[in-house]
């Protein structure tokens, strides 16, 4: 799905890196109630004329009473953002991991470049906000605390209302819980906003503690974050995107593929998907391996063509990935064309060992088709957490949109991808045979939890033969 490459993971990296290159010029204060009410309808009218799956999951009826909702809201003239606030509900409504609400390029420019945030970075677990890194001088909050309070608002309320605006796929969780857990600090400053200081109410060893942080710039932030971390890998590194470990005499081999896009895999990892893959498997059969761990956690998805080719070396016999595709035709969803239909022929020695997947909320879009193809085929064991995207029924290949006043950025998919059977669709992603979550003392000695999990059964499985 190559128009899937403006996934978020892409679009924040792409709204840090470019910042600086860029005027800084300060985003209008205030807009009218008809700017907005305009702004709203053309979103609307967007999602009706484009859109294969904005009923899936909510009826039409109830999808006008929430746009009512939202006009009737609009009663003052309010700045960018708080329309933001107020209109992007929608992505938790529509419940579409594609469909994504951004704020304009112009006020996340100027606010990448000239304000200050939150200098941590956070782990949710259950509910509950830890700190597990800090990028800043100010060591005064442990790491490891739990966070109660950020400037006197309950992190339970500030969960909530983040949640509430992240996209998913139905009603799955793992994915705006994943987004949180990566992006907390640029969607804590959509909704709100960049005070200058956190008053915040911190729990560790039993015992609850205040304190006040400066907020910092960007900048300051990444110097912080190198200088504490130096050992940490932050960026993209060359021949890392497909990366193959051989473990414990050749008894099993980890298979990590991080991205499906051909473009990242090139630009960023220098690599070509199908022919590292082809290497790997060619290593894998002359090393007589017996167990694959295939890693596709925080894999946000890709070209569909490379699902296929991996799904090729791992299945033994004919396989399909999508059934059909859909999209908008008159107010009708019409079948239409689409990549990757029909059968596909395995390859001629694929590998017929033991397979074992790896997945998480993170694990979105193509990532979700291969691990439904897998699941469909009784080919592998999943262990981790729910797979954010879904195994029966997903929508890609995005459109941008501008709304003509705000310039909010929205992204609409125009096909519908049925994977499965919709019938089957039950709004979860794929859950995993053995549900392993991490706990923050693994986190914080960086400690893979999912990993060693799946290494310990794939002994004790090899003891019990």
């Amino acid at each position: 799905m190559t128009s899937q490459i403006v996934a978020i993971i892409l679009t924040f990296q792409f709204f840090i890196s470019s910042t600086f290159a860029q005027k800084n010029v300060a985003p209008i204060l205030f807009y009218s109630t008809t700017e907005f009410k305009a702004d709203l309808k053309y979103l609307k009218n967007k999602l009706e004329s484009k859109h294969p799956g904005l009923h899936l999951y909510t009826s039409k009826s109830n999808m006008d009473q929430v746009f009512d909702s939202l006009e009737n809201g609009i009663s003052k003239p309010m700045t960018e953002l708080e329309f933001y606030k107020h209109i992007a509900i929608i992505s938790s409504i529509i419940k579409d991991g594609h469909t994504i609400i951004l704020p304009s390029p112009t006020n996340i420019n100027f606010h990448y470049s000239m304000s200050h945030f939150l200098p941590y970075h956070f782990a949710i677990l259950n509910h509950q906000l830890f700190i597990d890194m800090f990028y800043t001088h100010d060591g005064s909050i442990p790491i490891g605390s739990e966070i109660i309070r950020i400037n006197h608002v309950e992190v339970t309320e500030i969960i909530k209302q983040l949640g509430t605006r992240l996209v998913r796929d139905g009603y799955n969780l793992t994915y705006p819980n994943w987004i949180l857990n990566n992006y907390f600090r640029q969607y804590y400053s959509f909704i709100y906003d960049h005070p200058s200081n956190y008053d915040i109410d911190y729990k560790t060893n039993g015992q609850v503690f205040t304190a006040t942080i400066k907020a910092l710039p960007i900048d300051s932030i990444f110097y912080y974050r190198q200088k504490h971390y130096p050992n940490k890998t932050f960026s993209n590194l060359p021949n890392d995107g497909l990366k193959l470990n051989f473990i414990n005499e050749n008894n099993y081999a980890i298979l990590t593929i991080k991205d499906f896009h051909n473009d990242v895999l090139k630009k960023d990892y220098k690599q070509n998907f199908k022919s590292v893959i082809a290497l790997f498997f060619e290593q894998i059969k002359n090393s007589q391996t017996e167990n694959i761990i295939l890693d596709l956690r925080n894999n946000q998805g890709g070209d569909i063509e490379n699902g296929v080719y991996l799904l090729s070396y791992l299945l033994d016999k004919p396989f399909s990935i999508v059934q059909k595709y859909y999209r908008v035709d008159k107010n009708m969803l019409k079948q239409c064309k689409g990549p990757s239909l029909g059968q596909h022929i395995p390859d001629s020695n694929p590998f017929k060992g033991k397979l074992y997947v790896l997945i998480n909320g993170g694990s979105f879009s193509n990532s979700g088709i291969v691990a439904s193809c897998l699941q469909s085929n009784h080919r592998a064991t999943f262990i981790g957490q729910e797979t954010g995207g879904n195994p029966h029924v997903i929508a890609g290949f995005t459109k941008d949109i501008t709304l003509p006043n705000t310039k909010i950025q929205v992204q609409i998919p125009t096909k519908q991808f049925v994977i499965t059977d919709k019938l089957n669709n039950d709004g979860h992603g794929v859950i995993p045979d053995h549900n392993v979550e991490p706990i923050l003392k693994d986190i914080l000695e960086n400690k893979d939890t999912v990993l060693d999990y799946t290494i310990e059964l794939i002994k004790k499985t090899k003891k019990d033969k």
